[in-house]
């Protein structure tokens, strides 16, 4: 509370604040083929340390030259219907309502046809 000649004021309430940001990427990106399968890959990852203080989703993008994006609230998809004995470079980009924030890219290959 303020001092003055006037004597004592009184108190104020404590305000904290919390600033919220874009997330962090995600991390431990893997792309693989199941088992049996050619035509499918799954893709994993872990959420971003830094989520931005609010709800994260993702942002998946395949091959520029076969052109798929998607968005999801999960930390993995299972893509199916692709060429078979393809490879697919793989970018998960961690998404806020205040945009988009950090990304992680790998590589994965669907399995040859038996």
């Amino acid at each position: 509370a303020a001092v003055s000649s006037d004597g004592q004021g009184s108190y104020s309430t404590r305000v904290s604040q919390t600033t919220n940001t874009v997330p962090g990427p995600p991390t431990d990106l893997t792309i693989s083929p199941p088992l049996g399968s050619c035509d499918e890959l799954v893709i994993t990852w872990t959420a971003p340390f830094i989520t931005g203080g609010l709800p994260v989703n993702y942002k998946l993008f395949l091959n520029e030259n076969y052109n798929y994006s998607l968005t999801v609230s999960s930390n993995h998809i299972d893509i199916q219907y692709l060429p078979a004995n393809t490879e697919y470079t793989v970018t998960a980009v961690a998404v806020n309502e205040l945009g988009e924030g950090g990304n992680v890219t790998g590589t994965g290959r669907t399995r040859p046809e038996a």
